[in-house]
């Protein structure tokens, strides 16, 4: 094998599942959730039940919606690849109540594109976000 073709060793479930916890922990606290624009950039997209949203300020308003104020999900599996260019894509299933309606828990799948960040190595930010209600 060529030495400019070696790809080093990463762990892409290990940053997959730190990732996942940090993300939904956050996002589950209302006043914290502000803090969840340091992993976006600019060119950041999220994809929530068919609205496509861009950039970080964008991307955390829509997350900050009135209706998604009191949320509490449960994380069922991860899964992970590693993806091209250094990237990690991790796939979320779980479950999400609102407004304390833990009797009434929604399924969801959230699909994350991790990319690293130009210059910061072992940093990674959302390049792209898809989350998706399940209903059947």
């Amino acid at each position: 094998m060529r030495s400019d073709c070696y790809v080093p060793f990463m762990d892409f479930n290990a940053i997959a599942n730190s990732f996942v916890g940090h993300y939904f922990n956050t996002f589950d606290n209302y006043d914290a959730r502000d803090s969840l624009a340091s992993l976006y950039r600019p060119e950041s997209m999220l994809t929530w039940e068919g609205n496509q949203t861009q950039g970080a300020n964008n991307i955390v308003a829509q997350l900050k919606k009135p209706e998604l104020k009191v949320v509490k999900t449960q994380i069922a599996s991860t899964d992970s690849q590693p993806g091209l260019g250094g990237s990690v894509v991790a796939l979320v299933a779980g479950t999400l109540a609102l407004d304390n309606a833990f009797d009434k828990p929604m399924q969801f799948t959230q699909a994350f594109n991790l990319a690293p960040i130009p210059g910061q190595p072992g940093g990674f930010f959302i390049y792209n976000q898809i989350f998706r209600l399940i209903f059947g």
